[in-house]
């Protein structure tokens, strides 16, 4: 919704030219522009006059505000268009100066094509942002909690709890709390719910890193695995028509290149041998 301030006032045709020239009413409400830039709310500020040959001149000065109190706040301050009129009363018509303020309406859709926009996004983006959010909490006061053992977790605990109902307590006795404590209440306990995830993460890693299992030791080349019987690696069981090597019947045997390897073996087998 938009809101219209709109000034009329004639000036004397025999005084018109006075009102044009530098320090004269015109403009002065031109230069009036920079300061409108200045206040909260405004949005535009348009200047006309009539252009009938003969008579007085009408003036027409119309600032648009984006809500009713900007624009209550502006005309009952100064300066204001009607304040600087009054200033120059020598070349006015006594009696013609006019204040309307008046209430836009829109009839055509396409006059703000980003209404839409705003009107769905926020209402999608606050739930997913808290969710969001909601779903960080819970990760890094795990990952805190996951890492602090015994009664520091419940002492933990207890803190957090007494923290936001003092929080709540304080905010529901000052409902018109300034938005830089809200915003600083969430931003420290971000800060503290970030530093806690990272120590957390990190005495995790650093508890992996050194409680790492020793590597069992590997046999000597050409030597016996540990635990085992001497030759138990190397045990081949003859038959009459096939041998046993580890369980297994006939196979293939992998020895290392270049290293002597000594088998022990067991005749098993009925038939006679030369």
């Amino acid at each position: 919704m938009e809101y219209i301030q709109t000034v009329l006032v004639q000036v004397e045709a025999s005084r018109l030219e006075r009102a044009t020239e530098s320090g004269g009413l015109l403009a002065e409400l031109d230069e009036h522009r920079s300061f409108l830039r200045q206040q909260p709310g405004f949005r535009d500020i348009r200047i006309t006059r009539s252009i009938n040959p003969e008579g007085n001149v009408l003036i027409v000065i119309e600032t648009r505000w984006d809500d009713d109190e900007s624009l209550v706040r502006y005309e009952t301050n100064e300066p204001n268009v009607a304040s600087i009129i009054n200033n120059h009363r020598d070349v006015i018509v006594t009696g013609s100066l006019q204040v309307l303020d008046m209430e836009a309406l829109r009839t055509d859709t396409r006059a703000d094509p980003h209404a839409a926009y705003r009107r769905t996004a926020l209402p999608l983006l606050i739930p997913v942002g808290i969710l969001a959010f909601v779903l960080l909490f819970i990760y890094g006061l795990s990952r805190v909690y996951l890492e602090i053992q015994g009664n520091g977790a419940v002492a933990l605990a207890a803190g957090i709890a007494i923290s936001v109902l003092l929080v709540a307590t304080y905010f529901a006795n000052n409902p018109r709390a300034p938005g830089w404590q809200i915003g600083g209440v969430i931003g420290l306990a971000a800060l503290a719910l970030m530093g806690g995830t990272i120590w957390a993460v990190s005495e995790k890693d650093e508890g992996e890193a050194t409680g790492a299992p020793s590597a069992e030791a590997s046999p000597a080349p050409g030597g016996q695995p540990s635990g085992g019987a001497p030759g138990a690696a190397n045990a081949i069981t003859m038959g009459d028509f096939f041998f046993e090597h580890q369980g297994t019947q006939s196979p293939t045997i992998s020895v290392p290149a270049g290293e002597a390897t000594t088998f022990d073996i067991t005749n098993t087998g009925k038939a006679l041998h030369n």
